[in-house]
């Protein structure tokens, strides 16, 4: 059984009934991207709609690559560290997550006439590019103590909502029902939890891994040193991967129950294609506006699961579901973009960017059964809203030496909720700039609201909400090469 992206809002698992658990949560999840580029992009906030001639321009506007003079080979690696403040029923928990990754990947060939050279196309590059779109690093864990109905109850009004398959073996309510947690009375012809009696003690570990990435291959032009154009063909790629071990214990020695595990995993993994055009307006030496424009992305998507469940009475129980598979369609939302840029002489720059995202626009498809995503579609419609992404960022300059700051606010995509789910941002860095090289440092840090509930329950005062504020810092390190 498939939970949800614990990262971008409220996230109610409801116990479908079903392996196949593909929702809004999953649609929301790929659409909503992070900063990506070099670290000096991401060092002013990703805020590179306008500006030129680095590789950021290859995930971003293609129109920068006809600024480019010459060739350019760059390498971003990064290290992600972070820690999760997870607070249930008063309990507070905190949890850590590192790791090391490529965050980006640049080759331009350049290539310019002299300016001797007659003809209004002035030069032009192509540029290949690997940038890491999104992380899926995130790891929390919480405590409770439970006096009401328990996640037991949960799987009974599941069964009795959807009843538990084919056979006992093909989702929870299935595995609930053999491992005895779950009974079935024939007079009300329905389904009821096993007794249990006094508190009883609750604890969950959700670890989630993988990222999203793109490769570019963009073409940029310049016309009089005025106008830049540029297009891009992205393919996407993601894998996403969660473990989440939930578990329940009781210390009564008059019933039979004493605790239970319930183990869920999926992995799900993309292959997608977009196609973006961009261009530049240089009036002066000293502004420029930008604009681009990228079309939905195109998924072929494919999940993976497995639930296992351990549970403890007068004899052990150790069951779990055949592993399962599925395949189907994901498309996000297209991607507008504007930028301006104030270009300081010698001494750096100004720039800012806002980005429009209508989360609403996002689907699911089934190309065999035109039908199963039909509510899913719908949630997507009246949950979601467009957002508004801003993106701020400067760079001065001394000699070689480069310093950077900027600041990003993605936009909230829900229409309603409790919680404020915009994304906060803020960046710094530093560089210097050689002939035939250069080298870029740049620190990003983000923090995030989000609402979890590992079940549901008819009766929503009982069921356990955990709210979560996380803090992710990124380390980037760019080097480059001009030839």
């Amino acid at each position: 059984m498939k939970s949800i992206n614990i990262l971008t809002g409220v996230a109610l698992l409801c116990l479908s009934g079903t392996a196949m658990a593909q929702n809004e949560n999953d649609a929301l999840r790929y659409s909503r991207l992070g900063l990506g580029g070099t670290a000096r992009v991401q060092a002013i906030g990703g805020s590179q709609v306008a500006l030129g001639a680095d590789a950021g321009n290859l995930a971003g506007n293609p129109a920068g690559l006809g600024f480019y003079r010459r060739s350019e080979f760059t390498f971003t690696p990064g290290i992600q560290f972070g820690n999760t403040n997870s607070t249930v029923d008063g309990n507070k928990s905190v949890d850590q997550r590192q790791n090391l990754h490529l965050s980006g990947l640049g080759l331009v060939f350049g290539r310019r006439k002299s300016d001797g050279t007659e003809g209004a196309w002035r030069g032009g590059a192509f540029g290949i590019g690997f940038t890491r779109q999104n992380s899926f690093q995130h790891k929390f864990n919480y405590q409770r103590a439970a006096s009401g109905a328990t996640i037991v109850e949960s799987l009974a009004e599941s069964a009795n909502r959807y009843g538990i398959g084919d056979t006992n073996f093909e989702n929870r309510e299935g595995l609930a029902y053999e491992t005895f947690l779950i009974n079935y009375d024939q007079d009300a012809k329905e389904y009821y939890a096993t007794n249990r009696i006094g508190v009883v003690q609750q604890s969950e570990d959700v670890l989630s891994q993988g990222a999203q990435n793109q490769w570019d291959f963009s073409y940029g032009a310049s016309y009089r040193d005025k106008l830049y154009l540029g297009a891009s063909i992205g393919l996407s790629t993601l894998r996403y991967n969660q473990v989440s071990t939930f578990k329940e214990a009781e210390n009564n020695s008059t019933t039979v129950f004493q605790n239970l595990t319930l183990r869920d995993e999926f992995t799900t993994t993309g292959n997608g294609i977009n196609g973006r055009l961009g261009v530049i307006f240089k009036p002066t030496d000293l502004f420029r506006v930008g604009a681009s424009i990228q079309t939905p992305t195109y998924y072929a998507m494919n999940d993976s699961y497995q639930t296992s469940l351990q549970v403890q009475e007068f004899e052990n129980h150790d069951v779990s579901t055949d592993p399962g598979e599925y395949s189907y369609n994901l498309t996000t939302p297209m991607r507008l973009n504007g930028g301006l840029a104030f270009i300081l002489g010698k001494n750096g720059f100004i720039s800012g960017d806002l980005e429009y995202v209508d989360y609403s626009k996002a689907r699911l498809n089934d190309d065999t059964d035109s039908d199963v995503f039909r509510a899913t579609n719908n949630r997507i419609s009246t949950d979601f809203k467009s957002a508004v992404n801003l993106k701020l960022g400067a760079e001065g300059r001394y000699d070689i030496f480069r310093l950077r700051a900027g600041y990003a606010l993605l936009g909230d995509p829900y229409k309603n909720g409790t919680i404020d789910r915009k994304q906060s941002i803020i960046t710094a860095g530093a560089g210097i700039r050689q002939a035939n090289y250069f080298a870029d440092l740049a620190f990003v840090t983000s923090s995030a609201n989000s609402v979890y509930s590992p079940y549901t329950l008819n009766d929503v005062a009982d069921q356990p909400v955990v709210n979560t504020k996380s803090r992710v810092n990124n380390l980037l390190f760019t080097v480059g090469l001009n030839f």
